[in-house]
């Protein structure tokens, strides 16, 4: 069913350093007794400054505040594992997120943070023997994960189900764009041609066999995709054929082993005569080249603009996304996922922090995108982040 449209590095949460081996926890990721949640790349650094604290810069009435902006669930603290790590192999690596509890591989992405959180909540393992970005980092296996995350963050869409298990609320409105990187050599007709591709150009590319040669150019177009359980990766395909379905994509975009971290520009690594491209959210493009994100991959990266519609307005430090993106075919409303009994008063497991930590209605809240404006709120920072007032509303699924 589809839905309706609706009118920080070296934190103490959340953040892993480098030179920590695959085979041992990241040290520098949270162990807490407060709740935990993982998975989605593209949410993740505007979460973790909520979980862990951001000082924001505002002004009231023209005098120039700054508000310390955190989400807690009644005093217990939110927690937020980073989708990938530096200093690992693959950024994945093994995690511990609570102090008695087991050592497992770092859920990644939007479809392992939900999966994740699935077989945390239903006490079944956590299989990921065929998995490939388990199996190319040495960590494919069954894992018991019972009671180790309390929610998951995602940029995918569920089926809406009204008798669901699970609990989709909007965190907030991205859109997918494309980031480009030219190599030696590439002419300035190819560059041009490249940073406004139409929607059909890009599912002739992304579904082709072999790279796809610039018009009139010697010039070639170097498609990329995200791993494999990535929400944009999922998402990016389906709009690429108008959001009902997604396209198969080619053997040029989607060599075998080939799982590179979303969102992150470094990836971009293209030989002379080459313009490599890759699918990119636009709120971590925005929060990345604004400073606010804990790391900075844009530099030698541009966002293209699909259609012709540009994906962002203004220059950093305030740059903010296009609302004419947001909205079309290239948005998406981001969830937190989270057990819908776990945050129902009356139902069995029921916990008043993780829903109070979780309630739109509350100002500091991961979901608040309430009428106040002032900088003292979650909705501000997220704001700061790239996102926008979410289109889709909450919704129940499997």
């Amino acid at each position: 069913m589809k839905l309706k449209k609706m009118a920080a590095v070296g934190a103490a949460f959340g953040i892993a350093l480098a030179g920590v081996a695959a085979a041992s926890p990241a040290q520098a990721d949270p162990v807490t007794d407060g709740y935990v949640i993982v998975g989605s790349d593209t949410l993740q650094d505007a979460v973790g400054a909520l979980a862990n604290g951001f000082n924001n810069s505002w002004s009231s009435g023209g005098v120039p505040v700054t508000s310390f902006v955190r989400t807690s669930g009644l005093g217990k603290v939110v927690a937020s594992w980073d989708a990938f790590a530096p200093g690992i192999t693959g950024g994945i690596g093994t995690i511990q997120t609570k102090s008695t509890g087991p050592v497992f591989p770092r859920p990644s992405g939007s479809g392992n943070g939900k999966n994740a959180l699935i077989a945390s909540y239903t006490g079944n393992p956590w299989n990921v023997s065929s998995t490939a970005l388990y199996v190319n980092a040495g960590l494919a296996g069954s894992y018991d994960i019972d009671g180790q995350i309390d929610a998951s963050r995602s940029s995918s869409e569920g089926t809406v189900n009204g008798a669901g298990t699970y609990s989709y609320l909007p965190f907030g409105q991205d859109a997918v764009s494309y980031a480009y990187k030219a190599g030696a050599g590439v002419s300035a007709a190819s560059i041009s041609y490249v940073s406004s591709l139409s929607s059909t150009a890009l599912n002739a590319i992304y579904t082709s066999a072999s790279n796809t040669t610039v018009p009139g150019q010697s010039d070639v177009i170097v498609p990329r995709l995200p791993q494999s359980g990535s929400g944009t990766r999922d998402f990016w395909l389906k709009a690429l054929n108008g959001g009902t379905g997604a396209i198969t994509p080619g053997a040029a975009s989607n060599p075998t082993a080939t799982t590179l971290a979303e969102n992150n520009g470094n990836v971009l690594n293209p030989g002379a005569g080459e313009i490599w491209i890759i699918p990119f959210s636009v709120a971590s493009y925005v929060a990345q080249a604004n400073g606010v994100a804990p790391a900075n991959t844009t530099a030698g990266i541009t966002l293209g603009s699909p259609d012709g519609t540009a994906p962002t307005t203004g220059a950093a430090p305030s740059l903010t996304g296009n609302n004419d993106l947001y909205t079309g075919t290239y948005g998406r409303t981001t969830y937190i996922i989270v057990p819908w009994a776990r945050i129902t008063a009356g139902q069995p497991g029921y916990d008043a922090g993780l829903a109070a930590a979780l309630n739109p209605s509350s100002s500091t809240s991961l979901t608040y995108w309430g009428a106040s404006n002032q900088g003292n709120t979650s909705k501000a920072v997220k704001l700061k982040f790239g996102f926008q007032q979410p289109v889709n509303s909450a919704y129940r699924s499997n």
